[in-house]
């Protein structure tokens, strides 16, 4: 088990700013396009089916994928060109507005929160509100992740903190800071949580119950490339709602994908990721993105102090691509 844990680790963890997937040369009536996602996260399915598919290929794209090891890097390989495409935590968009790089979310990718606190204490039982957290540590990849914006949202309680403790590490790290007794609990993702459920840990939290439908990650373009390119958009999108009929229509199919992306993870381990996200709509039947999902993202960071204006969905959001696509 500690090797399979390592290896898994090492498959999830190593994020490298020029970290590149390889791809042929692009066929003559093709469009090379960069995509820059956070990291190799298997949230990002979609865009693994879209891939491995041909969904890219059938709209006449050829698609280069970046890790850049960060929401706020990935933002900015989009607003200075460096990539077409971002897919990472869509409230960089507005958080990257007020500093003057303004950008579009054309599509939803992640919905909901996509997280679920687990821990190997046997003693910690299910955690019904936030004071359940009193006196515990709890894992959080680096700030300013999603994952360290909920806990902290939700230890702080409404206006009442708990008194509890964040601590830190980088992405695919975390399971190993509870083994090493410098954390009680850890909020996860999947397939972290499979993992650690197949290796004796439970789940006592999901913040999906207290924060409903929730924009976590999206398709993102520059307010530049939105206005010269709405033709590309509109294809990378088609292809991306494709991969979501596809995967909602067959879950073997989308399952030879992941153990493709993901070899590393024993099969059973993820089968059980796969099929959490399906049935609790993490990864959405369709990328069409609603407001109240936007605003209660945007509500999120503007309590944590990320965001000091208004980050609407009518100057942020454009769903016109997705509407289309869904039809």
């Amino acid at each position: 088990m500690p090797k399979l844990r390592a290896l898994v680790l090492a498959a999830l963890a190593t994020l490298s700013v020029c970290a590149v997937r390889a791809t042929a040369q692009p066929a003559k009536n093709e469009q090379r396009v960069t995509i820059a996602q956070f990291g190799h996260v298997f949230l990002y399915m979609p865009l693994y089916v879209a891939v491995d598919q041909g969904f890219f290929k059938e709209q006449g794209l050829d698609v280069h994928l970046v890790s850049t090891g960060g929401d706020e890097k990935t933002f900015t390989a989009v607003s200075t060109g460096n990539a077409q495409f971002g897919v990472s935590d869509p409230t960089f968009a507005a958080i990257a507005r007020e500093r003057g790089q303004g950008g579009k979310v054309v599509a939803g990718i992640v919905r909901g929160v996509p997280l679920w606190v687990i821990t190997f204490d046997s003693k910690i039982k299910k955690i019904e509100n936030p004071a359940g957290f009193a006196n515990h540590r709890i894992a959080a990849y680096t700030a300013p992740s999603t994952s360290y914006a909920v806990i902290k949202n939700i230890i702080q309680n409404d206006g009442h903190p708990v008194n509890a403790k964040i601590v830190q590490g980088a992405f695919g790290t975390l399971l190993a800071l509870l083994k090493a007794d410098q954390a009680d609990m850890a909020i996860e993702s999947e397939p972290m949580v499979s993992i650690a459920n197949h290796q004796g840990a439970h789940i006592v939290y999901s913040p999906a119950e207290k924060l409903g439908d929730f924009a976590f990650t999206g398709l993102t373009v520059s307010d530049d490339f939105s206005v010269k390119h709405p033709e590309q958009i509109q294809l990378a999108v088609n292809a991306i709602a494709k991969a979501m009929t596809f995967i909602q229509k067959d879950f073997t199919g989308t399952l030879a994908v992941a153990k493709k992306e993901f070899p590393e993870v024993p099969e059973p381990v993820l089968k059980e990721a796969l099929k959490r996200l399906i049935e609790q709509g993490t990864i959405p039947k369709s990328p069409q993105l609603s407001k109240d999902a936007w605003d209660r993202a945007i509500s999120l960071r503007k309590q944590l102090g990320d965001l000091k204006g208004q980050g609407s969905f009518e100057q942020n959001v454009d769903m016109k691509y997705a509407n289309k696509a869904a039809h």
